[in-house]
């Protein structure tokens, strides 16, 4: 009798908690929504509190709240299987670290192991999320560290803090899913699918190609065609993305050495697309590795381009491609400034409604695409995919999208460059002749050496200045043939700097 009370008792308990819990989860919810409920720490704490309180049986409650990592990092039951060109590593396989050992950021206060297995069953081409390959979320949170502003700031009242926090987020993954997503439109042609099934399968497909052309691609080595992070090591002649002019041959020469197979010439020297947005040419190469460098660590990506996709301490491959997400390349702004809403648009641009924190400048900056959204599912790559993943990412998050004219940059009416400022350090070409040590300045054009107007670029680029400023110098010094200059033409040759110069601006 006595048991049968207490039994009575965890019952009445039981389903008490359970229709409190179930009014933090809207009606008809999807897998999506119940995951970011169960991944929001408050609701956790309250879960796990409330749970023991009541008596709530623990192997309910210990699935409530442990499940999600083991149904995730899984394509909904409904969805196609889609294909596996990897394999899971070993048990012992090398995970991510961080040598620096950065604090976490406030994204880890709401962006979950839970939620990035939901998203990314596909990833790494088929295999799904592995904290051993280029792609997980131990490699994502790491890679976030070293970017503190990601999915964490929010410098206006345009959105609600916790929505421009998502909406960062979501325009990353957006972009990402455009450049090596398996982007698998068959699932539209399903007739077992609704058009809303269709929609998870095909967005949940990011993060699933390492490499340009994805595996099997035409750049490698047929016996080594992508299905390992190794394979990248070497390519054909259509694969280096090698750009060469004196000025980029003193930064960034590429590398020049061959290896033979089955009679035919590979490069170690590749610098095609690889990583999440497919980090490309020996110049952004070189400009991420100066970054690294600047950061504490040490790597030679012009010598060894694929350590992008090997090297996990830290994990480059997803560094890499917030990196190129977080960073301006004047005269345009970052992606994340654009969607964030901390960039200076020209007044042309502000007049047709091109100001604040939109979208649709982002696929200009990443690659030229302004031609809208197409009416059709899922319509064609390019700037229309975009727009689409980041409505579809928007409406995961519960965030708003902002207005449907900015999604596209299509409405623009003028480029980044008409909000005149200079780009890039060279050499003072109007003080040469002078009795003094030869200086730089900043120039209205581009060049390896960014300048970051203080007017324009947040402070964490303004103080690179200085430091671009002296390597430049250096150049001028170390290889002035590389500029045309000599004692006759460039009398502040023959004047030393006082203080000691190195071609990355690090010394030591």
């Amino acid at each position: 009798m006595e048991g049968e009370q207490r039994a009575n008792k965890t019952s009445r308990s039981s389903i008490s908690f359970s229709i409190r819990f179930s009014a933090h989860i809207p009606q008809h919810s999807s897998l999506s929504d119940i995951i970011l409920v169960l991944s929001d720490p408050v609701c956790r704490r309250l879960l796990w509190s409330e749970g023991k309180s009541t008596l709530f049986p623990m192997k309910l409650l210990f699935l409530l709240l442990f499940t999600p990592y083991a149904i995730l990092g899984e394509s909904p039951d409904f969805c196609p299987e889609h294909p596996v060109y990897g394999k899971e590593p070993e048990e012992d396989c090398a995970q991510p670290s961080d040598p620096n050992e950065l604090p976490k950021t406030p994204l880890e206060r709401w962006f979950t192991k839970q939620i990035f297995d939901d998203l990314f069953p596909k990833s790494n081409i088929g295999v799904g999320p592995h904290p051993c390959l280029p792609y997980s979320y131990e490699s994502f949170v790491i890679a976030a560290r070293y970017f503190p502003e990601f999915g964490a700031a929010h410098p206006n009242k345009q959105f609600k803090a916790d929505e421009h926090h998502k909406r960062d987020v979501a325009a990353f993954f957006a972009h990402a899913l455009q450049e090596t997503g398996e982007n698998d439109a068959s699932v539209y042609n399903n007739t077992d699918l609704t058009l809303e099934q269709a929609h998870e399968c095909f967005y949940r497909g990011g993060f699933y190609n390492w490499f340009e052309r994805g595996p099997n691609s035409s750049f490698l080595l047929p016996t080594a065609p992508g299905f390992s992070p190794a394979d990248g090591k070497r390519c054909t002649e259509e694969g280096r993305y090698c750009k060469s002019d004196p000025i980029l041959d003193f930064w960034y020469l590429c590398n020049s050495d061959t290896e033979t197979h089955s009679d035919t010439d590979y490069h170690k020297g590749c610098y095609f697309g690889r990583g999440a947005l497919q980090l490309s040419w020996n110049y952004n190469y070189g400009l991420f590795q100066q970054f690294l460098l600047t950061k504490g660590v040490k790597v030679d990506l012009i010598e060894n381009p694929n350590l992008v996709m090997t090297k996990m301490d830290p994990p480059l491959a997803m560094m890499a491609s917030l990196w190129f997400y977080m960073t301006p390349q004047p005269p345009k702004p970052s992606m994340h400034q654009i969607v964030t809403g901390d960039w200076k648009p020209s007044s042309k641009n502000r007049r047709a409604g091109y100001q604040g924190a939109i979208f649709g400048p982002t696929s200009l900056i990443i690659n030229n695409e302004c031609g809208g959204e197409d009416p059709d599912e899922p319509g064609g790559p390019g700037e229309s995919r975009r727009i689409k993943a980041f409505k579809w990412f928007c409406k995961y998050f519960k965030v708003p999208v902002g207005s449907d004219r900015t999604l596209s940059c299509k409405g623009m009416l003028d480029g980044f460059d008409a909000v005149q400022h200079m780009y890039s350090w060279h050499p003072d070409w109007g003080n040469m002749w002078k009795s003094q040590s030869c200086d730089c300045a900043p120039a209205p054009y581009g060049g390896p050496l960014p300048y970051y107007d203080p007017k324009i670029y947040p402070h964490e680029f303004t103080k690179q200045n200085d430091r671009n400023r002296l390597r430049c110098v250096y150049s001028m010094y170390e290889s002035p043939e590389t500029f045309r200059l000599d004692d006759g033409n460039s009398p502040c040759l023959k004047h030393k700097p006082k203080i000691r110069l190195t071609k990355t601006g690090i010394r030591g």
